[in-house]
């Protein structure tokens, strides 16, 4: 299920909190609890209900094992218990994502013919697995207690941040769960929440989808672009990127808001930054910090020496790329940015004395890698790379705009088409360049959350959500997903 559907926003939304807030008056909350988790399974198997009994056996599987660890006592069999989990967790997430993608680097590398039938990707499986691993391992550190079922299937079916995150750890999540205060609906959390769900559609509605319509017919038709077009699509998928998942972010802790609970940060102006390495500080910073807490640290971070440190740097991006996906082009996209790490790590001085400088080659750097993530193959990146620096000029930046033929822009379109045709490049370059000029002036201006509680809850912000809330909703018949469902 989309939040960016009709459906959600009109029924499965206020029905969720109309039944939790019910049930919360009870005594006991543990019907609440449960109401919360059919929702949420609700949510997930909306559209493909098989998907929803590899979440159930995968929840099952580990809450086993997270009993399993309540119990034993003994070191040599709680490491063997942690070995298993963790490699049933890995072996469920590698079969479902990574098989096919093994399987046609074998047969391709090592001249095999294994014919198999294509395996779907179950929604979110990395997002609820790396949840549930932070769990086990913490278990077998004992730095966090055995919950009991209802509490454990909340915290990792939770559907705001179910499919594509926050990735939500069990230490942020479960004490708000348990605590009873949690339990009152609040006026305040509900306009806040509902506030910053609405400019998170807009960012994903009117921006990221505008922008996609570009990315799209692009990276479909490269060998056609020439430098000025190339630049102009890739810088657009970094924006339709942002707006994508840090909206469906803002959507997310907007609706945690609104039941009560307060959900991560996931971005802070990463396209700010003003080095790499300050770029991955800001950028899906849940998914940062599960990597540093469970991978760098546990390989030594930076306790055992420089080239120890820059070794286990290149491990963590090599993860971090492949977790995107199971192509190439996410490991080359991973490696790039753990060399530009490694790099800032050997020569920290190695900069410019003016931070927009800085800036500007950091963001120059991430359009450029993330034209490799984008891509559909190692072929495809490299051509992209090619046309960006030798690709000449041939007009084809008013060729890419033209595809921009929104319902925006219907009544301009049809009278220029019949007043001034010759005018109509123009037009479509225009309509290309404001959401670009309004995505960098979003990315330089004040967070969400902050917007909301200077100005949100004035007549003006009252007014503004309002107008945003009713536009995207107008636009909600486009299709469209979320670009991290896929990973």
């Amino acid at each position: 299920m989309l939040f960016n559907s009709v459906f959600f926003i009109i029924l499965f939304l206020p029905l969720s909190l109309i039944g939790w807030f019910f049930l919360q008056r009870l005594e006991t909350p543990v019907f609440a609890k449960v109401f919360l988790v059919g929702m949420s399974f609700w949510f997930y198997g909306y559209y493909n209900v098989s998907y929803l009994w590899i979440l159930i056996f995968s929840m099952f599987m580990n809450y086993i094992f997270s009993i399993l660890f309540d119990r034993v006592k003994g070191l040599g069999g709680r490491k063997v218990l942690l070995f298993v989990s963790v490699a049933g967790n890995l072996g469920l997430l590698f079969y479902f994502k990574y098989f096919n993608f093994f399987i046609d680097n074998c047969n391709y590398f090592i001249h095999t013919d294994i014919v198999i039938e294509r395996i779907a990707l179950p929604l979110g499986i990395s997002f609820f697995t790396f949840q549930q691993l932070s769990y086990i391992v913490d278990l077998y550190w004992k730095k966090t207690m055995h919950y009991k079922w209802w509490d454990y299937a909340c915290y990792i079916s939770f559907f705001p941040q179910l499919v594509a995150g926050p990735i939500v750890h069990h230490s942020d999540f479960c004490p708000q769960l348990l605590a009873r205060q949690n339990r009152r609906v609040k006026a305040e959390n509900l306009y806040d929440g509902f506030s910053l769900f609405i400019l998170g559609l807009a960012k994903k509605v009117l921006l990221a989808d505008t922008l996609a319509i570009v990315v799209n017919a692009e990276y479909a038709n490269i060998r056609i672009l020439d430098a000025a077009a190339a630049w102009a699509t890739i810088i657009c998928f970094t924006l339709e990127l942002y707006f994508d998942f840090s909206g469906y972010c803002d959507m997310a802790r907007g609706i945690g808001k609104m039941f009560g609970f307060s959900l991560p940060e996931n971005f802070n102006s990463p396209l700010m930054a003003t080095s790499v390495r300050d770029f991955w500080r800001r950028w899906h910073m849940t998914l940062t910090a599960f990597f540093t807490s469970y991978i760098y640290i546990p390989l030594g971070g930076n306790r055992k020496g420089t080239p120890r440190k820059l070794v286990n740097l290149m491990i963590v991006f090599a993860v971090s790329g492949l977790w995107h996906g199971a192509n190439w082009t996410f490991v080359v996209w991973g490696l790039l940015n753990g060399l530009a790490i490694v790099w800032e790590n050997l020569f920290p001085k190695l900069r410019f004395k003016w931070e927009w400088v800085n800036r500007v080659f950091t963001f120059g750097f991430t359009v450029i890698a993330f034209s490799i993530f984008r891509s559909d193959n190692l072929q495809d990146a490299l051509l992209l790379l090619k046309k960006l620096f030798t690709g000449g000029w041939n007009n084809m930046l008013f060729g890419i705009s033209n595809v921009l033929q929104i319902p925006e822009n219907y009544v301009l379109r049809q009278g220029l088409q019949a007043l001034l045709p010759s005018a109509m490049n123009l037009m479509y370059l225009g309509t290309l360049l404001l959401p670009m000029v309004i995505s960098v002036l979003l990315i330089r201006g004040k967070r969400a959350e902050v917007w909301i509680e200077e100005k949100g809850r004035s007549t003006f912000g009252l007014c503004v959500l309002a107008s945003l809330f009713v536009w995207s909703f107008v636009s909600l018949s486009r299709v469209s997903t979320f670009l991290y469902f896929n990973f």
